[in-house]
C-alpha cells in the first residue's frame, strides 16, 4: 500500500507527540502537500544542501529531519539566503519536509533514549519528573561499573566516534550519569538535584564548564551534533518497523552527513 505524507506524519507524531515540544519549537510537516505518495523517505539530523542533493538523487519523496527546516521566521521566500533557496529547491522537487526537534529529545525513544542506551547506562530516568518517568528533556542513569573520568569519556568518544571530546574534572568517580543530547547546559541545575555526579552534553561554554567544577560535576563536552546524530538511525529503523506493520511500502534511507565542526 502507498503511503502519502500524512500518514507518515500521523507516524511520527505517534512516536514523537508534537505536544512534548518547547513552546518556543518548531516541529511536524513544514514543507509540503500532505496528500503526496511518499515511495522513499530519508531521515538526516539537518536539512542541510548535501542532504537535499542525497534527496534528489535518491528521488526521495520526504526528509525526515530532526532540527526544524523552519526555525525563525522567514519573511522572504526567495534564493537570496541559502536557507530558503533549500526550503525553494525542496518544494520544486516535490520533497515534503518533517522535523521532530524538542519532541524527539523528550519522548521515549528518542534522542536523549538512544543517547543514555549506546552510553550503557541502566536503570535510566528522566532528568526531571514533570512529565512521568521519561518524557522531559535529558535522562539520568547509572554505569554497570564505575569508572575514572578520562576512561568514561575514552568510551564517549570511541562509541560516539568522534574525533575528540573534552572533559572538565569535577573531581568524582563515574557512576551516576546525566545526558542530553544538544546544547543542555540549561539543565545543570536539574542534573546537580538529580545527583549526577557526570554529565554527557554539547556546545559547552567555559564559563560554564567553571560552574560545573565548582559544582562538583564530571562534564564531558561531545559536540551538538555527536550527541544527537545516533536517533538518526534508531528513528530510521522505527519508522520502518511502524511502516511494515501498517502495510505501507515505503524505501526509508539515511543521510550520510559529515561533521559540520572539524579538528586540525
Amino acid at each position: 500500500m502507498t503511503a502519502k505524507v500524512r500518514d507518515i506524519v500521523k507516524i511520527l507524531n505517534d512516536m514523537a507527540p508534537p505536544a512534548l515540544a518547547e513552546e518556543w519549537d518548531n516541529v511536524g510537516l513544514l514543507v509540503g502537500r500532505q496528500d503526496a505518495p511518499v515511495k522513499r523517505l530519508m531521515v538526516a539530523l539537518d536539512f542541510s544542501e548535501s542532504v537535499l542533493e542525497q534527496a534528489i538523487r535518491d528521488k526521495a519523496d520526504m526528509v525526515v529531519t530532526h532540527h526544524p527546516v523552519i526555525f525563525k521566521g522567514v519573511r522572504q521566500l526567495t534564493d537570496g539566503h541559502w536557507h530558503t533557496r533549500l526550503l525553494l529547491d525542496a518544494a520544486a522537487n516535490h520533497i515534503a519536509v518533517y522535523s521532530a526537534h524538542t519532541n524527539l529529545d523528550s519522548a521515549a525513544g528518542g534522542v536523549n533514549d538512544v543517547l543514555a542506551r549506546i552510553l550503557g547506562l541502566e536503570h535510566v530516568e528522566g532528568l526531571n519528573g514533570e512529565h512521568g518517568n521519561l518524557a522531559g528533556i535529558g535522562r539520568i542513569g547509572s554505569l554497570p561499573v564505575p569508572m575514572a573520568l578520562a576512561e568514561f569519556a575514552g568510551n564517549v568518544k570511541k562509541i560516539l566516534k568522534l574525533e575528540r571530546v573534552a572533559y572538565v574534572d569535577g573531581g568524582r568517580t563515574v557512576r551516576r550519569v546525566a545526558v542530553c543530547g544538544g546544547s543542555g547546559m540549561d539543565f545543570l541545575d536539574a542534573v546537580r538535584e538529580a545527583g549526577a555526579d557526570t554529565f554527557v552534553t554539547g556546545d559547552v561554554k567555559y564559563h560554564e564548564a567553571q560552574e560545573a567544577a565548582g559544582l562538583g560535576i564530571n562534564l564531558i563536552d561531545a559536540g551538538h551534533q555527536g550527541t544527537e546524530l545516533p536517533v538518526v538511525n534508531s528513528l530510521a529503523d522505527r519508522l520502518a518497523l511502524r511502516l511494515t506493520k501498517e502495510d505501507y511500502a515505503v524505501d526509508i534511507r539515511i543521510a550520510s552527513e559529515a561533521p559540520v565542526i572539524r579538528f586540525l
